[in-house]
């Protein structure tokens, strides 16, 4: 220990302060009253055993201390002890607090706490259900009625179009996409087209239906040609079509063009429902074609362009 002023007046004399328990010292045990030791108050020791003292004592700098008080000095003191107990039970009765603490602020998923949330929450939904369930038959409603009047529209459409001869065959050659797909044959063909209808429907399952009409023509017998397709996740999947009956003075040739030509084609598609690629010529005709024929009948000029000296000017757009 450092030295320090001692405890007489002015606080003059250097020592050291020293503790020291055993029975009875203020009784005149090993360190009496005659000693060169400065006694302080004494005081029941910490451990609370009956006839043992702690005593604060005042060693003055230089002084020599007997046998018999360097002993009592230099024996095991029982205050160390009880005091390392006590820093141990201390330290485990805090971090059982620490852990209960961490409990209670973060509860486990399932525990008793989430009751009353879920229970909140299943009487919630138990209200939206019959909300939810009012909404769609009041959209299934409205979704009719839009469908009622969109009917009348595009019925008038229809017999527009029927008296603007070869229209829709302009529309398919005119779409980027489409007409890629088709051959000299196939524009001859679709000449012979008057009108395309293309329907949805939700029950029993949602599928769409495709209708062509055709006026007499040299190459197939029928007058309406449908197509239909089941509608799903993954997009169109053909469902069933009209068998197309050919001329006999073609039909042979339409089985040998068939035959030799396997590609993503439109007279394929017209030939074979089930060939691979029919979805996708189906949703160029369904999502493209039919919501607006207009804008691919009448195919828009390009601006005009300057023709620089040496160069031929480009042909007229085709209408």
């Amino acid at each position: 220990m450092e030295s320090e002023t001692g405890p007489e007046e002015g606080g003059s004399t250097p020592g050291s302060w020293i503790l020291v328990v055993s029975p009875g010292l203020h009784e005149g045990g090993a360190l009496g009253p005659t000693s060169l030791v400065g006694a302080a108050e004494a005081m029941q020791a910490p451990g609370g055993v009956p006839g043992e003292e702690a005593v604060l004592f005042w060693v003055e700098e230089g002084a020599a201390l007997e046998e018999g008080e360097v002993a009592a000095i230099g024996q095991d003191s029982p205050v160390l002890d009880i005091m390392e107990d006590t820093e141990v039970v201390v330290y485990q009765e805090q971090e059982q607090v620490s852990s209960e603490e961490q409990g209670q602020e973060h509860p486990r998923p399932g525990t008793p706490s989430d009751r009353p949330a879920l229970e909140a929450l299943v009487a919630l939904q138990l209200e939206l259900d019959p909300v939810n369930k009012k909404a769609q038959r009041a959209h299934a409603r409205l979704k009719h009625k839009n469908c009622q009047r969109r009917r009348v529209h595009l019925e008038h459409r229809s017999a527009i179009i029927q008296g603007i001869p070869g229209f829709w065959v302009k529309v398919f050659m005119n779409h980027p996409q489409m007409s890629i797909l088709m051959s000299s044959q196939d524009e001859d063909m679709l000449h012979f087209m008057t009108n395309l209808k293309v329907e949805e429907y939700r029950h029993p399952t949602h599928h769409c239906k495709i209708t062509l009409s055709f006026r007499r023509n040299r190459y197939f017998q029928n007058e309406v040609i449908v197509k239909e397709y089941l509608i799903n996740v993954t997009g169109y999947q053909a469902s069933c079509s009209t068998p197309v009956q050919w001329y006999q003075a073609f039909e042979r040739k339409a089985y040998s063009r068939r035959h030799h030509d396997s590609s993503v084609n439109f007279f394929n598609w017209f030939f074979d429902h089930n060939f691979s690629g029919s979805d996708w010529i189906a949703e160029i005709i369904i999502k493209d074609l039919w919501p607006n024929p207009l804008q691919y009948y009448v195919k828009r000029k390009a601006p005009p362009q300057e023709v620089l000296e040496g160069q031929e000017e480009p042909p007229p757009p085709r209408f």
